[in-house]
Formats: C-alpha cells, sequence, structure tokens
C-alpha cells in the first residue's frame, strides 16, 4: 500500500511539474517583447517626374496665369497629394485677383482629400477664407 502512495504520489509530482511548465512557457511568450524584424513599408510612387520640378518653380516665379498653364498642361503626370498641394499654392496666388476661381478650384481640392490626408491641416487653414 505504502508503495502504491509513493507512485501516486510522484506521478502527482511528474503532472504538476508538466503543468507548471506549460504554463510557465505560456506566459513568457505572452510577456516577451516582439523582437520579430518587420521590413520597412515600400516607398510610394514619385508624385511628379523630377523633370516637372523646374518646369513648377519657373511657373510659381511668373505668378498664378503661368502656373494656371502648368496645371493645364502637366496636370495628367502629377499625382495625389502632389496635385492638391499645387492647386493650393495657386488658390493662395489667384485669391486676390480673383476670388470666384481661387474658391473653385480650392471646392475641387477639399473635394478630393479627406480627414486622412495629409494636406488636411493646410485645407483647414484655408477654409475659412475660400469657402
Amino acid at each position: 500500500m505504502k508503495q502504491i502512495l509513493w507512485i501516486a504520489l510522484v506521478l502527482l509530482l511528474g503532472w504538476g511539474g508538466m503543468k507548471f511548465s506549460a504554463y510557465y512557457k505560456d506566459m513568457e511568450r505572452k510577456t516577451a517583447p516582439q523582437n520579430q524584424y518587420e521590413p520597412p513599408p515600400p516607398p510610394p510612387p514619385a508624385s511628379m517626374p523630377a523633370s516637372l520640378e523646374p518646369l513648377l518653380e519657373a511657373a510659381k516665379q511668373k505668378g498664378a496665369e503661368a502656373l494656371r498653364g502648368w496645371l493645364n498642361q502637366y496636370r495628367s503626370f502629377v499625382k495625389e497629394p502632389r496635385l492638391s498641394e499645387i492647386e493650393l499654392d495657386y488658390v493662395v496666388m489667384v485669391g486676390r485677383s480673383d476670388p470666384p476661381e481661387a474658391r473653385r478650384v480650392f471646392a475641387s481640392v477639399k473635394g478630393r482629400n479627406g480627414p486622412e490626408s495629409p494636406l488636411h491641416d493646410q485645407i483647414k487653414k484655408l477654409e475659412k477664407t475660400y469657402e
């Protein structure tokens, strides 16, 4: 009888040790910091060909009419949000000389850019003036 109790005690301790070991490994896995390497996100596609940058700067230097001509000519080559950024520059340039045109372009830019847009803060600043 004494031998059966000893065997039962050893089996019970072995079973308890396995359960404790499994619990400890599970807690260690949950609390350990994740050291997994995450690759950086892919770079965003170019929003405008580099060859258009000097032309854009030249148009900005010449004024609102030149910038409007640049936008009409190269609009299809420029992607969002860069296009909206250039159009907001145009809105500010033309705002005093042609307010209806500035409001029209501003409404177009605002319609294309929601709250998640990187230009949202800039749009909010100009909203009182051009709506």
